[in-house]
């Protein structure tokens, strides 16, 4: 179990005036939230998001399920074989020679304002070297105060990367049982749900958001089994992971487990990992690549094949080349694309009992059109597709449609 920390301290350098860009992340990472019980909680904020979202209730944890090396790797984007830390003491850490988020993005654009609040304070002691302009400290389990304090970071005009840390859950959990039955860690997750509202709502009431492009990630580090986590159970490695914005896929992905990397006294063992699932389904080690992908994307820099940086992660960015790799399999194909609204589907399976409908969603997540194929390919002509870009879907397969 985490230290329960009292003090109040407030962390952080002199406010400078930065170069602010348009491409903007906000992390809110919820601590021990287990996924049946957030689906059971009432949570209209998070809930609210999801239409313009890539996510999953189904992810999965694939390293070790305490705190310290679960945020670890989700703020450096590698597995703890690389980060070094198995342990809330944060003992072995390599943060030196895997960076986490801030650090990495300000190799490439050094101006860029990031801001971090945070209940549990090791994530600021302990990992070290991460380029924060501002780390502020807050109470633990003082969710309005971590509230407050990521709004005053959110109406700062220049911030580009902000992450809020909110600790409630767990420490409810540790206390009371991580059980989804319980009313008092439903109370918590539903309270944190409430300071969610509260940084959306300054986030869409930024004078200049519509002219930003926000990338929103909500995520947790584990679940938890009985009163504590860090074990192998799928009550501790079963996980949700949501990222909403334009530019994400809007779907839901349902992924079968992986497997894990097991400790084993130390030994990174990967025999019980199934790589093609993994592949798959959005893990810990992607928060950071997508978060990365999106801050850097002008400067055409994909950080899944830097190699100097060696991640582990992937981007669900639309256009990243993990997704454009899962967009390719399947049989069905869309020609000519780009088009000008005029365009054949082909390689439908519409036999009556596997008859799938066919899809086409604005980045926004509108359903723009719908039909059900009769054979094995579909001519569609449409004006109410304008020049842009779409996700066609039909049934778990997504692809990338372009009006020009």
């Amino acid at each position: 179990m985490k230290t329960f920390l009292l003090s109040f301290f407030l962390a952080h350098t002199v406010l400078f005036s930065f170069a602010s860009q348009n491409r903007k992340v906000l992390l809110i990472g919820i601590d021990g939230v287990r996924s049946d019980a957030l689906q059971q909680a009432n949570t209209p904020n998070i809930d609210g998001l999801l239409s313009n979202s890539l996510y999953t209730y189904s992810s999965w944890h694939t390293g070790i399920t305490w705190s310290g090396p679960s945020w670890s790797t989700i703020l450096t984007g590698v597995n703890w074989n690389k980060h070094g830390v198995t342990s809330n003491s944060f003992a072995g850490r390599k943060f030196d020679q895997y960076a986490p988020l801030p650090t990495l993005a300000k190799q490439i654009l050094p101006n860029l304002n990031c801001a971090f609040v945070a209940e549990w304070h090791p994530l600021i002691d302990s990992i070290n070297n991460a380029a924060w302009n501002r780390a502020i400290k807050v109470p633990d389990m003082e969710t309005w105060i971590t509230a407050d304090s990521a709004v005053a970071q959110l109406q700062n005009p220049d911030i580009d990367l902000l992450f809020a840390y909110f600790d409630r859950v767990d420490m409810t959990g540790h206390f009371s049982s991580f059980s989804p039955t319980n009313p008092l860690y439903i109370s918590a997750i539903q309270n944190v749900d409430s300071a969610v509202g509260k940084l959306l709502d300054t986030l869409y009431a930024r004078p200049t958001y519509n002219t930003e492009n926000w990338l929103i990630m909500l995520f947790t580090d584990h679940g938890g089994n009985g009163f504590m986590h860090g074990g192998n159970s799928l009550e501790e490695r079963t996980i949700w992971w949501i990222a909403t914005g334009s530019v994400v896929a809007h779907q839901q992905i349902n992924q079968a487990d992986p497997g894990t990397y097991s400790c084993n006294g130390g030994t990174f063992d990967t025999t019980f990992v199934n790589y093609s699932l993994l592949r798959q389904s959005p893990v810990q080690t992607d928060i950071t690549v997508t978060a990365l992908h999106h801050l850097i994307y002008e400067t055409g820099i994909n950080p899944e094949t830097k190699p100097e940086w060696n991640l582990d992660g992937k981007s669900w960015l639309i256009n990243s080349s993990h997704v454009n790799e899962i967009y390719a399999e399947g049989n069905v194909s869309v020609f000519p694309n780009p088009n000008n609204g005029t365009f054949t589907i082909t390689g439908l399976d519409f036999a009556a009992e596997r008859k799938l409908p066919i899809e086409i969603f604005s980045m926004e997540g509108k359903l723009i059109f719908s039909a059900l194929p009769e054979a094995n390919e579909l001519n569609v002509t449409s004006s109410q597709l304008q020049n842009g870009l779409y996700l066609l879907k039909v049934g778990n397969m997504n692809k990338k449609l372009v009006i020009n």
